[in-house]
């Protein structure tokens, strides 16, 4: 698949994604630039996705797939200025990141 296929894909399939919330907010801190908590994100992705390739997402023109092990390096690389979307290939889990250094996960429940 392209990058603007899974661009697109994504950007579609997020509005059906029920985003988890704890204590009424469904997004987490997870650092920004030098203090981004690379292997805690890690942890998570691995413990969140069951597959072992993955979806990253940064615009139209830079989407491609990603071994599950290298998700958390790419992510901190480039959160610098933009947003980040981690989408299983299905594009029915996610986790996005925010520039800010805040991040959310859910999946579309069926």
């Amino acid at each position: 698949m392209d990058a603007k296929n899974i661009y697109i894909a994504t950007s579609h399939m997020k509005t059906k994604i029920d985003w988890n919330s704890s204590f009424s907010n469904e997004w987490s801190f997870v650092g920004e630039g030098k203090d981004f908590k690379e292997v805690e994100v890690q942890e998570f992705i691995d413990s969140f996705f069951s597959e072992g390739e993955l979806y990253i997402v940064i615009n139209r023109h830079h989407a491609y797939e990603i071994p599950k092990r290298e998700a958390s390096s790419n992510v901190k690389v480039n959160l610098q200025k933009q947003d980040v979307t981690l989408s299983n290939k299905t594009f029915d889990k996610m986790i996005e990141f925010n520039y800010i250094g805040v991040a959310k996960h859910g999946a579309i429940n069926s």
